[in-house]
């Protein structure tokens, strides 16, 4: 079990609530970020904040990065996540596009994409998408 503390400091919040003026999109955010760092706390060595993304890590790698734009959020599942999607596989989201380099012959999913989210509606399906990555490597 990683004792690393996986908050977000206050400062950081207001760098990026100063580029992301969609009100309804930054508690997007927050909602996300919450969830993630509890549903995800054993497997996270490291939040990375920056003014435009925060960047969960673990054994040193990004497995899951949150870049904010001016109107909304884009979510990247990256490979080392562990999670795996289907091509045929829908989500209630605003866009998802499959990396389609990060195929696995093995299972026949995917192994990354990235999503796009802003509205409180989106919440249930990308808690859906984060429920696919594994809180242990």
């Amino acid at each position: 079990m990683r004792l690393v503390s996986v908050k977000i400091d206050e400062q950081t919040w207001k760098q990026i609530s100063t580029k992301l003026t969609n009100v309804e999109a930054l508690k997007v955010l927050r909602e996300v970020v919450n969830y993630a760092t509890e549903r995800l706390r054993s497997r996270i060595d490291e939040l990375k904040p920056s003014r435009d993304a925060i960047a969960f890590l673990s054994d040193g790698k990004e497995f899951l990065t949150i870049n904010v734009t001016r109107t909304n959020l884009r979510i990247y599942f990256q490979p080392s996540c562990g999670a795996l999607f289907s091509k045929d596989e829908k989500f209630a989201v605003e866009k998802v596009s499959i990396w389609e380099g990060s195929f696995q012959k093995s299972s026949g999913k995917y192994r990354a994409m990235t999503a796009w989210v802003s509205k409180e509606g989106h919440l249930p399906a990308i808690k859906k998408m984060l429920d696919k990555i594994p809180t242990s490597q």
